[in-house]
């Protein structure tokens, strides 16, 4: 054998061994883009899955919106519907400081005493008939 036949039976030997690792090398790479593949899928399915939970919370979401806002506006309605009988407290409240007002000058002292039992009575006489304006 002559050193032209041993140089390229080490190259052809060589040659066989780089074969056979990429062989090996493209053998693990195909079980890799296999396994990769399924969890392409998978996580697909997972996206898909997650998309229409996501819309159906986006839906429940603005349902509960609306239903907020609509409570908010039944709530401002009965406060706007409480403000003339706070009004009509806040009169009867001036009515009443204005009357002690009178009472504590010396003038009028005997003539202008308003008892708590009349401010009672009539504090209960315009809550019955607040009560049936509603």
């Amino acid at each position: 054998m002559t050193m032209g036949q041993i140089a390229a039976l080490i190259a052809a030997i060589a040659f066989v061994i780089l074969v056979v690792y990429l062989g090996m090398m493209l053998f693990q790479l195909a079980k890799v883009l296999k396994k990769l593949q399924a969890t392409v899928e998978e996580t697909t399915k997972t996206v898909k899955t997650l998309t229409i939970d996501f819309d159906k919370i986006a839906h429940q979401g603005n349902d509960l919106t609306a239903k907020v806002n609509d409570l908010m506006a039944d709530v401002n309605g009965k406060v706007g519907k409480l403000n003339p009988f706070f009004q009509s407290l806040e009169n009867f409240g001036n009515s009443l400081e204005r009357v002690s007002a009178k009472t504590n000058e010396p003038k009028t002292a005997k003539s202008c005493r308003v008892s708590p039992w009349l401010a009672n009575k009539v504090a209960k006489k315009a809550w019955k008939i607040f009560r049936k304006k509603k």
